[in-house]
């Protein structure tokens, strides 16, 4: 016997229940993380249920503009005006007020992180949202300047570390005025400061109250001369003023990621522990100095366990092993060359460290009209460490191949061999350049199939061939 297909039966009252707003708090906080936050703040508008729920976010991020990912270009390119003017958000002032409003013993909160023109009008709004941020038991503060206004962060806000929990702060294109005798930030363990409106007084004074700093990150800031951080073990420091007057004090240290002219010899006699190295002299370069280089970087950085090295411009090099790290094992070789360039000379490299587990590479191929390229002869060479080799940003070219078989003819112990298309780090040009830039034409990687009969032809290997 055959039953009528069963109906479900709603009652009105079913029919219009509010079945989300019946979840605990702590999942429509949840959800309301997953927002931006002035989607978040908007959702106080649904019912009374909804009203403060969004105070109860521990993190929130506040945008006047509408950011591209590579929107570095808008602090440097002429066409950061009408992008600014064309790009800004509705009710940014309207939401750091009703953030502002929050009163005083509301959650924690973990991370405030504001991005603005830094116009004026925008100031007062900003400011507030801070201090109510103090007033929180903030964690985090990340604040980025978009235009070209001196916006002045309120660092009387935390005088007399008034804000004891604040432990990241991020400045970004601010000015930073700080009295001789300010006392403040003693807790935080990471500051970061780009391109920053301060002077060398001022930064001194700053990095001195930093006591229990651990990570510091200075990018573009020239009025530095003395690092004296006893606690620090994390350094990224970019684009340094000319060498000579620099010295680095940081006994713990145990990563540096350096971008600038070479430092003096003295600058690494009090760093014992570091171990993470990453590298690109900028200023200076001229033929023959790459050999010296490294026996340089190998000289200064005698325990360093993971190096990587960026080279703009690959020139001419002697012959000749140019230097011993005695304790390396992963190089990460980042290089800019002629597409007409053969690549045997990078096993300079891995000759020079002689227990090496792990080499990557990342080469980029430029118009280069000036550069003569890079003469390496020293092919006789046996390397029993190492294991791994990746390469990024892998075209497939014959001399990518070709490099890859010289180390598998001179690496025996060799077990894997892996090629990615995408770039191991994302190119700094592209960072200046607006999205809608057009790109220049790359090339594209052949198939995997002829780039593992090309690899292995004549070569007696069981190493792993993988394309990530």
């Amino acid at each position: 016997m055959r039953h009528p297909p069963y109906k479900l039966q709603f009652s009105k009252n079913q029919d219009h229940c509010d079945r989300i707003s019946s979840l605990p708090d702590d999942i429509l906080v949840t959800i309301l993380h997953k927002l931006d936050t002035k989607t978040a703040i908007s959702t106080s508008l649904l019912s009374r249920r909804w009203k403060y729920l969004w105070t109860l976010l521990q993190s929130v991020h506040f945008s006047e503009v509408s950011l591209p990912s590579n929107y570095y270009w808008l602090c440097h390119g002429p066409w950061q005006k009408e992008y600014l003017n064309a790009n800004k958000g509705n009710h940014f002032i309207q939401s750091l007020r009703s953030f502002a409003e929050i009163k005083r013993g509301g959650t924690t909160l973990r991370k405030l992180s504001l991005v603005f023109s830094g116009s004026a009008e925008c100031t007062d709004a900003v400011n507030s949202v801070i201090a109510s941020a103090v007033e929180r038991s903030v964690m985090d503060i990340d604040v980025a300047i978009v235009g070209h206004t001196k916006y002045e962060f309120p660092s009387w806000l935390f005088t007399g570390d008034t804000c004891p929990s604040l432990i990241t702060l991020c400045l970004n294109r601010c000015k930073l005025s700080v009295p001789i005798n300010f006392r403040g930030f003693s807790s935080l363990t990471k500051l970061v400061l780009v391109t920053m409106h301060m002077n060398l007084r001022e930064t001194q004074v700053l990095l001195r109250n930093c006591t229990n700093l651990q990570s510091l990150h200075l990018i573009d800031m020239s009025d530095i001369r003395v690092l004296q951080l006893p606690k620090l073990e994390e350094l990224v420091w970019h684009w340094t003023p000319p060498c000579g007057a620099f010295k680095i004090d940081t006994p713990a240290l145990r990563m540096l990621d350096y971008c600038g002219e070479i430092l003096p010899a003295s600058t690494f006699q009090s760093l014992p522990c570091l171990q993470h190295v990453s590298l690109q002299y900028v200023y200076g370069d001229h033929p023959d100095c790459h050999a010296q280089k490294l026996r340089t970087i190998s000289t200064r950085f005698p325990h360093v366990k993971s190096l990587h090295l960026r080279f703009q411009v690959p020139k001419f090099v002697r012959l000749g092993t140019p230097a011993i790290f005695s304790k390396l094992r992963v190089l990460t070789l980042s290089i800019n060359t002629k597409p007409s360039d053969d690549l045997f000379w990078m096993t300079m490299f891995v000759v020079a460290a002689p227990y090496l587990v792990t080499l990557q590479t990342n080469v980029r191929y430029l118009s280069l009209e000036s550069c003569n390229g890079v003469v390496w002869d020293d092919s006789n060479f046996e390397h029993n460490s190492l294991k791994e080799v990746e390469m990024y940003n892998f075209k497939g070219r014959d001399n990518e191949i070709d490099f890859t078989r010289l180390l598998l003819r001179r690496a025996p112990n060799m077990r894997r061999v892996a090629f990615s298309q995408a770039p191991l780090h994302e190119a700094v040009d592209r960072q200046f350049m607006p999205p809608d830039w057009p790109r220049a034409e790359e090339f594209s990687p052949r198939d995997n199939q002829l780039v593992l009969s090309k690899l292995l032809d004549g070569v007696s290997s069981s190493v792993l061939v993988s394309f990530m």
